[in-house]
């Protein structure tokens, strides 16, 4: 009797890479997912974001005069596309192997999962490095509840709303310093959250009312040995892909194995750099 290994479908394994996605998702969760780039864009192409500037002030109506109009001023920012790929290799014999309660190809789709998610955070923290905004700390590895306070009030003056905010992005060097900061863990305080200092999917708790993710993601610099944190509010900045993931899979009868190849679209870029503030000791 002849015996047929199927072979992996390629949709049902980038469904399950999407899922595997849920939880490991830091930075691309605060950022604005801005739709699909046109079909047939290439890697080391340029992608135009537009940012919009403020309009003036109203003034005073004269009789007989006119409503002074005024054009909607915006700026173009370049940002390149990039084609990032990988594969794992599933071979028959593991195919159904199941270690700790995942099998082998759960186990690809979530270490797959691992490494676009980092690769599109790495990006994107490229870009918020850059930010124009900047707030200097007074020591490299610490961050105080004063410090972001300020921090938050020159950046964004009296539009301070916690609901506009998407979050705040700490090294986890920072983290011990906010499970000591009491503004943070005293349940005393009236914009304090309980369970502050339990960490789920990377949220270690909120600050004014405003999530506190804990992302090793571009949040340190190793060469002055000094963390970055970042302040931001929604629609700071976005991405967009080529229709998220694509997954091909290829038989490879010689080695008995079938070889998963996935692969992504994407461009990352600042939307409103009025949006968020970077914090660290050295700002020059």
């Amino acid at each position: 009797m002849m015996f047929i290994m199927a072979l992996i479908q390629a949709d049902v394994f980038e469904r399950i890479i999407e899922e595997k996605l849920k939880g490991k998702e830091k930075l691309v969760s605060l950022a604005t997912n801005l739709g699909n780039l046109s079909n047939g864009v290439q890697a080391g192409e340029t992608h135009k974001f537009v940012k919009f500037a403020h309009i003036g002030e109203p003034v005073d109506l004269v009789k007989g005069e006119s409503i002074a109009t005024e054009e909607l001023q915006s700026t173009e920012t370049e940002e390149t596309v990039r084609h990032i790929g990988k594969g794992v290799v599933v071979y028959d014999r593991d195919k159904y192997l199941t270690l700790d309660g995942q099998s082998m190809v759960d186990r690809g789709a979530s270490q797959l999962a691992d490494v676009f998610v980092r690769a599109l955070e790495k990006d994107l923290a490229s870009k918020l490095v850059n930010a124009p905004l900047k707030y200097a700390t007074g020591v490299a590895i610490d961050i105080t509840a004063n410090e972001i306070n300020n921090a938050i009030a020159v950046a964004f003056g009296d539009d301070q709303d916690t609901a506009d905010f998407a979050g705040i992005v700490i090294n986890s060097k920072l983290a011990p310093k906010f499970y000591s900061m009491e503004e943070f863990v005293d349940v005393n305080k009236t914009y304090q959250a309980n369970s502050n200092g339990i960490v789920r999917n990377g949220v270690v708790g909120y600050f004014r009312g405003i999530p506190v993710i804990m992302s090793d993601v571009a949040t340190y610099d190793s060469t002055k040995a000094e963390c970055i944190t970042y302040v931001l509010k929604r629609g700071a900045f976005g991405y967009k892909t080529v229709k998220g993931f694509n997954t091909e899979v290829a038989r490879n009868a010689s080695k008995k194995a079938d070889e998963i190849y996935s692969d992504l679209i994407f461009v990352t870029g600042i939307i409103d750099d009025t949006a968020l503030v970077v914090m660290r000791k050295t700002i020059a």
